[in-house]
């Protein structure tokens, strides 16, 4: 007999119950009762700790050798799937890690196979409020019954170690993220006329989705080159004076909640990029929260996912590093020594809007941040578009600064003339275009974490600046025939 799962009712009149962006409340679909988070985790407590009891003895059980993990699935009434590393890493194989582009996309709707060699990284429960099978993989917590519609939470989802220690309830609701999806296509100068009208959404899904939040500091230093450049007229030729600097400059940055998504499945440029979250409106982890949304429980664990937390305090630190370094007109990347120090770490689930749509047999993903309301994702490029602006913005561009070379500026050199004329209209289109195109891909992996440093900011503990040598440049001007 399969597992049963943990249904959070309506008290009142057995309808499903949803958390209520707006209100704040627990929410009955029937009757339109509403209730405290509080109250209805009180009165499901005793049954989500007697199935979360059963779901330990069972995941014991098969980590003993006793039974399988597939075979646990359907060992007795409140008996979930064993949870163990070999479940969840047969999870994760079957989805994948979620990278970017189809990938993503595919990894995110195939969520798991189905088929006998994958079993371990599934698990099965039966309604408790209507009887029917429900089949999902070993990290989804919580689902709904596709044939009574009610939310269903997995006994055993939530406890010991993956019991999350607090959660952002969303604040926005379906209308919002369909609304939000229709404003992306505002303003987008390469996006096909045909999408907009073509294009059909196949799923809008609010998930809750496992993340990891680092507290941290990288204490370090670093030297960097700095060079300022005078440029004049010496007869025919122009001359270029170069003075070059050398900076030390040695501080620490402290950083607070830096967000990894603990989610295989999820594509970490979509979660990126919609951050960042006000964690002042975390709340202390409940499961009440969580009923009316797909809810996962993390597959790749903190020490996996402190290595990306890593990397954003070092590139956000050496940054600020050389940040400090002024009044020069260029300041190369440096060469800078930094070490890490995790200072702490918490799990919490986040709210996430995800939207998929379909047009011309291609698939493409977005993600709204359920709290804030961020939105990204990647959209089509007409390529007769990106052609079309680059040459409409260059030939208008150098029209204009032709005549004005004619009638005003009357350049004697060949080269510049040339160059004002053509690169300057041909460097404006390309970068014209370049902006146009990032707002086609927005669902960029983060390589900072500037959102979540300490208040106080770097903390600068040496610096010094000296000469080390200047040259200059030479560069015959070329006369206009006459």
């Amino acid at each position: 007999m399969a597992v049963e799962s943990v249904n959070y009712q309506c008290p009142a009149c057995g309808g499903p119950l949803h958390f209520s962006e707006s209100k704040g409340l627990m929410v009955c679909d029937y009757c339109e009762s509403s209730f405290e988070v509080a109250q209805i985790e009180a009165h499901y407590a005793a049954k989500q700790s007697k199935a979360d009891a059963s779901a330990v003895a069972a995941a014991e059980r098969a980590a003993s050798g006793e039974m399988s993990a597939f075979e646990a699935m359907g060992a007795a009434d409140g008996v979930a799937v064993a949870l163990t590393e070999d479940v969840l890493n047969a999870a994760a194989a079957t989805s994948g890690h979620a990278s970017e582009g189809d990938e993503a996309i595919a990894s995110f709707l195939s969520r798991a196979s189905w088929n006998e060699g994958e079993r371990d990284g599934l698990r099965s429960m039966t309604c408790s409020s209507c009887g029917a099978e429900i089949t999902c993989d070993a990290t989804t917590a919580v689902s709904e019954c596709p044939y009574c519609g009610n939310p269903a939470v997995t006994p055993g989802a939530f406890v010991d170690m993956a019991r999350p220690d607090g959660v952002v309830p969303f604040k926005l609701d379906k209308d919002a993220a369909v609304a939000a999806l229709n404003d992306y296509y505002k303003g987008k100068k390469f996006l096909p006329k045909k999408f907009i009208a073509a294009n059909k959404v196949e799923h809008i899904q609010g998930v809750y989705v496992p993340f990891w939040l680092y507290d941290g500091s990288v204490e370090g230093s670093g030297t960097f080159e700095c060079r300022n450049e005078r440029t004049y007229r010496s007869g025919d030729e122009e001359v270029t004076r170069t003075t070059v600097y050398e900076a030390y400059r040695a501080g620490d940055l402290d950083f607070e909640r830096v967000p990894v998504d603990g989610s295989a499945k999820m594509p970490d440029g979509h979660m990126d990029a919609i951050e960042p979250y006000d964690f002042d409106e975390m709340k202390p982890f409940s499961v009440a929260y969580l009923p009316g949304y797909v809810a996962e429980r993390y597959d790749e664990d903190s020490k996996v996912c402190s290595n990306r937390a890593e990397e954003r305090m070092r590139h956000s630190f050496e940054h600020d590093l050389r940040a400090t370094i002024t009044g020069y007109d260029y300041v190369d990347t440096g060469i800078v020594h930094s070490t890490t120090q995790m200072t702490g770490c918490m799990q919490a689930l986040l709210p996430v809007w995800m939207l998929h749509t379909t047009w011309e047999g291609n698939d493409y993903l977005f993600a709204m941040n359920g709290q804030t309301g961020r939105f990204v994702g990647d959209l089509p490029v007409a390529k007769f578009k990106v052609a079309a602006w680059f040459f409409g913005i260059f030939v208008a561009l150098a029209a204009v600064l032709f005549g004005l070379d004619m009638g005003v500026f009357q350049f004697d050199d060949t080269l510049a003339s040339v160059f004002v004329d053509g690169v300057i209209p041909a460097v404006v289109a390309a970068v014209a275009c370049i902006v146009f195109y990032n707002q086609m891909k927005t669902a960029e992996v983060a390589s900072d974490a500037q959102a979540y440093r300490s208040f106080e900011g770097l903390n600068l503990t040496g610096e010094s600046e000296h000469f080390v040598r200047e040259y200059e440049t030479r560069r015959r001007i070329e006369k206009n025939d006459d």
